[in-house]
C-alpha cells in the first residue's frame, strides 16, 4: 500500500516536546508516516540532516516556540533546503505566530502555521502530498506561486482537548531527578492572560469565549495511568499555566476528581509524584492537602516580582500579601518550593529592587532565579518598549533599555557578572531548583532519617549559595553611584567564578549522593527492609549517604 505521506517534525527536546508530539499523534491517527528529529543546539544539526536524507520527507515541520533559537532554526532550515530543495517546510509555535511576515521573507520557509497546529498540519500534509490548493487550510499563512503572502482564516474555538490523541512518546520513559519521568499538560491558554511579558493571551486572542480550555480529569488520569502502567512513569511534571483554576473551589473539585479517577485507573497514589506551577493566589490549605495526597513534591510559585508596584506594572493581578501567605502555607508541606523574580523590567525602580532583594533574603532557604522580563513576540511588553522608545538590538534577539538610569546600570552590571558568557550562575541556579524538587521527591518515595539528612544538606547548600548571591547583588548596588567601575566588575566576576564553580561541584556531589541513595533505596524497598536501610549507620557509611 502506498504511503499517504511522510512528515519530519523538528523541535527542541531537552525533554519530550509535547507541542510536536501532539502533532505527531494527530498525523499518526491519519495514517501518515511520522518521525521526530530533536534539535536543541547546533551540535544536533548533523543528526537532523542525516534523518532528512534517510527518511526523505514530503514535509518538514519545525517548532520554533523559543524565540532565542529562531536564528539557529533558520540556519537549519536552509541546510535542509540545500539537501532537499523541493520539500515543503512549515514553521509553527508562539514566535512564528507573531513574526510570520519576517519569517516568510526567507526563501527556505514555505509556510507558517499560526496558533494551534493539530488541524492545520494534517490538512497541510494532505494538500502537499495530493497537490491540492493551500487556501482551505485554517491558521496557515503561505507564499503563493507568484510570491504573494496569503493569509487563510483562523480557527476561533479551542479544540475539544479530550478528543486529542495522547502525544507520541519515546519507547522508553525519560529519567529525571533519578526517577522515570513524563511531562503533561491538562489545559491550553491562560485564565489570566494579561502578564506583560507573556504572549499566551495574544496567542489565543482569536478564540471566542474563555481564554483557556481544560481536559477532563478522567482524560488526564487515563493518560497518567497509561504512562504509569506501560512505561513505569512515577514522576509527572505538569507544564500548565492553568493547573489550578481562578476559583479555589473549582480547583479543589478538579483535583478531587483527578484523585478519584487515578484510583479507578489503578494508579497507586503513594507510588507517584507531581511537579506543578501555580499562581500564589491559587492555593489554600485544602488545595495543598489534596495536592499532597496526589504526591506533589515540587511547586514552582509564580512570584515574578516582590513589590506591589512591580506586580502592578507586570500586570500580575496579585499582591505581596498573597505571595507571603502562600509561602507561609507551603511551609507546612513537604514540597520543594521555588520561584523566579523578574525584578528588572522597563519601569523598574531602585525601591522595587530593594524590595526584591529583601524578599530573597526572607526566603533564603528556597531555590530561586532572578533576571529581567524579556521581550517575547506578541507580548504586551514588546508593544510597551516600542511605544516608549526603549527597544534596542536587532530582530529576533531584541534588547531594551530600562527607563531608570540607575536600574539600567545595575542590570548591565548583572549581565557582565551573573549572566556573562561561561558564568556558572545560570546553570547552578537551575540545578539548585532541581535539587530542591529532588529532596522532596526522595522524602516521598523513600521517607526516613537518611532522606531527611539529604533534605537538610540541600537546604544548607541552597542557603549558602543564596547568601553569596545576595552579597553580590548588594555589592553591585553599592557600585551604582560610581563612574569608574570596570575594575570592580572584573574583581567581582572573578570572585563569583570561584564561588559558583566550587559550589557547582558541591551540587554535583550532592546529586550523585541522591542518585546513589535512590538506587540503593529502591533495592531495600523492594525487599521490604527500607527501614533498616534508613536507620543503619553502617549502610550509610558503606554507600556514603
Amino acid at each position: 500500500m502506498k504511503e499517504k505521506g511522510k512528515i519530519l517534525l523538528i523541535g527542541a527536546e531537552d525533554e519530550e516536546n509535547l507541542a510536536i508530539r501532539y502533532l505527531g499523534a494527530e498525523l499518526k491517527n491519519k495514517e501518515y508516516s511520522v518521525k521526530i528529529a530533536p534539535c536543541s543546539n547546533y551540535n544536533q544539526f548533523l543528526e537532523v540532516l542525516n534523518e532528512v536524507k534517510s527518511f526523505d520527507p514530503d514535509i518538514v515541520a519545525v517548532s520554533m516556540a523559543f524565540q532565542s533559537l529562531a536564528t539557529m532554526f533558520l540556519e537549519l532550515i536552509q541546510k535542509i533546503k540545500n539537501i532537499k530543495k523541493d520539500v515543503h517546510i512549515t514553521v509553527g509555535g508562539h514566535f512564528p505566530t507573531f513574526e510570520y511576515e519576517k519569517l516568510l521573507e526567507y526563501e527556505s520557509v514555505n509556510s507558517v502555521i499560526r496558533f494551534e497546529g493539530e488541524t492545520p498540519i494534517s490538512k497541510l500534509v494532505d494538500a502537499v502530498c495530493t497537490h491540492k490548493r493551500l487556501s482551505n487550510i485554517p491558521n496557515l499563512i503561505y507564499k503563493s506561486e507568484e510570491g504573494r503572502i496569503v493569509e487563510n482564516y483562523s480557527i476561533t474555538e479551542f479544540m475539544d482537548l479530550n478528543q486529542l490523541a495522547f502525544p507520541l512518546r519515546d519507547e522508553k520513559a525519560h529519567t529525571r531527578l533519578g526517577e522515570t519521568f513524563a511531562t503533561l499538560v491538562t489545559s491550553r491558554g491562560c485564565f489570566h492572560s494579561r502578564c506583560i511579558y507573556c504572549c499566551i493571551g495574544a496567542f489565543h486572542h482569536t478564540k471566542t469565549g474563555l481564554p483557556y480550555a481544560l481536559r477532563a480529569p478522567g482524560n488526564v488520569a487515563m493518560e497518567m495511568a497509561e504512562l504509569y502502567k506501560q512505561k513505569n512513569v512515577r514522576l509527572f511534571q505538569f507544564h500548565d499555566d492553568n493547573f489550578l483554576l481562578p476559583s479555589k473551589e473549582d480547583s479543589y473539585n478538579r483535583l478531587k476528581s483527578l484523585k478519584k479517577y487515578l484510583i479507578e485507573e489503578g494508579v497507586e497514589l503513594e507510588d507517584i509524584a507531581l511537579l506543578i506551577k501555580t499562581r500564589p493566589d491559587g492555593i489554600d490549605e485544602e488545595i495543598l492537602l489534596i495536592l499532597e495526597e496526589l504526591g506533589t513534591v515540587g511547586v514552582f510559585l509564580g512570584v515574578e516580582n516582590a513589590s506591589n508596584t512591580g506586580l502592578k506594572l507586570l500586570a500580575r493581578a496579585t499582591s505581596i500579601d498573597e505571595i507571603n501567605n502562600s509561602l507561609k502555607l507551603l511551609e507546612n508541606f513537604n514540597m520543594g518550593v521555588t520561584f523566579n523574580l523578574l525584578m528588572f523590567h522597563p519601569r523598574a525602580t531602585l525601591e522595587e529592587i530593594n524590595e526584591n532583594i529583601y524578599f530573597m533574603n526572607r526566603n533564603i532557604n528556597l531555590a530561586f532565579d532572578f533576571g529581567r522580563a524579556e521581550i517575547v513576540a506578541g507580548s504586551p511588553l514588546e508593544r510597551l518598549v516600542k511605544r516608549d522608545g526603549l527597544l534596542r538590538g536587532q530582530w529576533p534577539q531584541w534588547d531594551y533599555r530600562i527607563k531608570d538610569d540607575a536600574v539600567e546600570k545595575m542590570f548591565r552590571v548583572n549581565v557582565h557578572t551573573f549572566y556573562r558568557e561561561n558564568s556558572h550562575y545560570p546553570e547552578l541556579s537551575h540545578r539548585m531548583i532541581a535539587l530542591s524538587y529532588r529532596s522532596g521527591l526522595i522524602q516521598r518515595f523513600y521517607p526516613g532519617k537518611k532522606a531527611q539528612k539529604l533534605k537538610n544538606q540541600t537546604i544548607d547548600l541552597i542557603r549558602k549559595c543564596n547568601r553569596f548571591t545576595l552579597d553580590c547583588l548588594l555589592n553591585i548596588y553599592s557600585m551604582l553611584p560610581e563612574t569608574e567601575i570596570e575594575e570592580n566588575i572584573s574583581s567581582l566576576a572573578q570572585e563569583m567564578d570561584a564561588f559558583y564553580g566550587n559550589h557547582t561541584k558541591r551540587v554535583d556531589e550532592l546529586t550523585e549522593k541522591m542518585w546513589r541513595f535512590q538506587m540503593v533505596g529502591k533495592k531495600f524497598q523492594d525487599r521490604g527492609v527500607d527501614d533498616y536501610f534508613q536507620n543503619s549507620e553502617i549502610l550509610g557509611k558503606i554507600f556514603r549517604i
